[in-house]
């Protein structure tokens, strides 16, 4: 018995380890969790706005803001610290977690996993910072409740981009506007590009929603709380996703053939 331990442990970590350095495939199940993180972006950005002045992700209208402030033209009504700090944050978060993906492999099981959970950690980590100090626009704990959610943000458009389904981007809804309009078979029954961007940006949009009409009704922890629960759900859907195929290279088919 003590012999055989050994080897069945042996086992148990080899198949562990094989699971997590697997290449995931691009299928429904991974379209799906990007749907699922573009919902949670809407429901962010939308809980982000009224508090802090903002935007967690959509860094065209922090860019904008900025401009407008800057030329004097806003008259207080933006935080130019909040703006700053978000696009700041939103560039290291996808820097750092972007360049990691790189050094890891952006398709790897385990690499998935733990930007997800590192992403999940940093929305967790904002509301129990909202709901330990009171939520006022300026301040240290705004600026360390917009870097959490700037940052995890961040993170998750660069890995979705580095997934290369370039349609659903789970952030920036102005360019998956213009792809489907122009799209040369928008009119075909069956167009999967197609479906994928009119699925983002009902997705972006319904939490969008969610997230405004949560933060009128309930109170400003509710979004974010959602935004973290779908975050962690893909995480945990992100444990069947189904490994790419590994063909045979032309020297082992010769050592098969042989025998």
């Amino acid at each position: 018995m003590s012999r055989t331990l050994p080897k069945t442990e042996d086992r148990q970590k080899s198949r562990l380890y094989q699971f997590l350095m697997e290449d995931i495939r691009e299928d429904l199940l991974l379209e799906c969790e990007l749907l699922m993180l573009s919902f949670a972006t809407g429901i962010q950005d939308a809980a982000a706005w009224p508090d802090y002045s903002c935007f967690a992700s959509n860094q065209t209208g922090n860019t904008l803001f900025l401009a407008i402030g800057v030329a004097g033209l806003t008259r207080n009504a933006y935080s130019f610290p909040n703006i700053g700090v978000s696009l700041s944050l939103f560039l290291a978060g996808g820097f750092i977690m972007g360049q990691l993906g790189n050094y890891v492999g952006v398709r790897r099981r385990l690499w998935l996993l733990l930007s997800n959970l590192i992403q999940t950690l940093c929305v967790f980590g904002a509301l129990i910072i909202q709901h330990r100090w009171p939520i006022k626009r300026d301040g240290p704990a705004a600026l360390s409740v917009i870097a959490l959610l700037a940052f995890s943000s961040g993170g998750q458009v660069a890995m979705s981009r580095s997934l290369k389904i370039t349609e659903i981007t789970t952030a920036m809804a102005t360019a998956a506007f213009i792809d489907v309009v122009i799209d040369p078979d928008l009119g075909k029954l069956k167009n999967r590009l197609r479906n994928r961007r009119v699925m983002f940006l009902i997705m972006l949009t319904a939490g969008c929603f969610v997230g405004a009409f949560a933060q009128r009704e309930i109170n400003s922890n509710f979004p974010i709380l959602l935004c973290a629960l779908g975050k962690a759900l893909v995480g945990v859907a992100m444990l069947f996703n189904r490994p790419i195929k590994q063909s045979r290279s032309p020297a082992s088919s010769m050592e098969s053939l042989k025998v």
